[in-house]
């Protein structure tokens, strides 16, 4: 049984500060607490220096206890340096992050591996290329206008101009804000530059976070140490695991279990480029390392990242467990949220895509603050066949006897739609 963990948790391309997740996290650990009828008690949120973020959360029911020390990998002023780029400069680094995409293959690659992710990645370029069109349109007729006013051709092409601009720009505020359409650019244009290794204020943050997480290993004051990553932070989590492994080989044997937990995950983003062998490197790295337990979780619902999709071997799969590569499991969030909130959510892609880590409204076999707060180890709970809602009852108890991890079955990948990251 678990007393003691420590949970850093890496977000995804988010430009909420760690004040903004901690109210976050503050409201949906109330409604943890509902679902599984425990009670949970959050500490007042630590800063110590500028992305060094921190609580304690501790939670009991009948017969435990359990302390974890959550621990914000915070990038997020990161994120919002890039969001602020001149709209000139976004434009031009989405655009060329769109055309390497398509030149290179990788676009196709994101279609083969899962048609949702591909429109994810194609619907913010079709939606530029949307407000560029009706630019156009306003500035054919605008300066067609002109010309037969002034009787001038040169007045024509400026009229034009003056049309196309403002009318361009409009869009991207309005509906383009709405549609996220400048975020996802920016997006695409941090993902390009870290993919390609040139990004040196991420590369600087993440060797920070390889410094927390080691720090925590040696103290061996807890039972385990979770590393978790949504969406894109998923491939921080993982660069940075393997970078502690790097600088301490033996910081699985420090004491607290290691683990690895992506959730709404997106590292085939960069693994499928060409030029992302060091990420495919890595994750077969961890792949391999015996002494990891690595869980990664994936939703249909979830437009944004890849469904029944490995990490690893690139390669389309059902539910699997191996011994030589990450738990991965398919769950359903339309089964974790009420009738009423499905329903108010169910096209609202964002929001399902943030279910990963917000509390359920019901139990399931996946739930974000179970593997965090709750006394089964890391691997039980990621190797029950019902995930927590097996093994905790309806009073918030846990069964830490009656279930024995299955073994791990090798089940069958179908064929790739493209070469595996081996043979690149």
């Amino acid at each position: 049984m678990v007393r003691k963990r420590y949970f850093f948790h890496a977000p995804g391309f988010d430009p909420h500060d760690a004040a903004t997740q901690y109210r976050r996290y503050v409201r949906e650990a109330a409604r943890f607490a509902t679902t599984w009828n425990v009670a949970v008690q959050v500490s007042a949120l630590q800063q110590n220096g500028a992305f060094d973020s921190r609580w304690t959360v501790t939670t009991q029911a009948p017969g435990w206890q359990v302390v974890t020390e959550f621990a914000l990998l915070d990038w997020s002023d990161i994120v919002r340096a890039e969001l602020a780029r001149p709209t000139a400069r976004t434009l031009y680094g989405g655009l060329a992050a769109f055309a390497d995409l398509v030149r290179s293959g990788t676009a196709w690659r994101y279609f083969s591996a899962n048609w949702r992710y591909g429109m994810f990645f194609l619907v913010p370029f079709l939606n530029l290329f949307l407000f560029a069109a009706v630019a156009i349109l306003a500035a054919f007729y605008a300066g067609g206008a002109a010309a037969s006013a002034l009787e001038s051709a040169v007045g024509g092409v400026a009229a034009a101009v003056a049309a196309a601009v403002p009318v361009f720009l409009a869009l991207m505020r309005w509906p383009g804000e709405r549609w996220r359409v400048g975020q996802a650019l920016a997006d695409w244009i941090f993902a390009r530059d870290y993919m390609l290794e040139r990004h040196p204020g991420i590369d600087a943050r993440i060797d920070d976070f390889v410094a927390r997480i080691a720090a925590c290993a040696r103290r061996a004051d807890a039972e385990e140490i979770i590393i978790a990553g949504h969406s894109l932070g998923a491939t921080v989590a993982v660069d940075a695991l393997v970078r502690a492994f790097d600088r301490d080989p033996a910081l699985a044997h420090r004491g607290p279990k290691l683990s690895l937990l992506t959730i709404g995950a997106t590292i085939p983003k960069l693994a499928l480029h060409p030029c992302g062998a060091w990420l495919r490197g890595q994750t077969r790295r961890l792949a391999a390392e015996p002494s990891l337990t690595w869980a990664e979780y994936q939703a249909r619902d979830d437009f944004i990242s890849f469904h029944r999709f490995d990490p690893v071997r690139l390669a389309h799969v059902d539910d699997i467990r191996r011994e030589d590569g990450p738990i991965i499991h398919r769950v359903q969030i339309h089964r974790m949220l009420s009738e009423k909130t499905r329903r108010r959510f169910r096209f609202n892609y964002m929001r399902l895509h943030y279910q990963f880590v917000m509390a359920n409204e019901r139990r399931s076999p996946y739930d974000y603050f179970m593997l965090m707060c709750g006394p089964a180890p890391f691997r039980r709970t990621v190797t029950a066949p019902d995930g927590p809602a097996g093994i905790y009852g309806a009073d918030g108890s846990y069964d830490d006897g009656s279930y024995a991890d299955v073994p791990f079955v090798d089940a069958p990948c179908a064929a790739p739609a493209f070469p595996s990251a081996a043979s690149r």
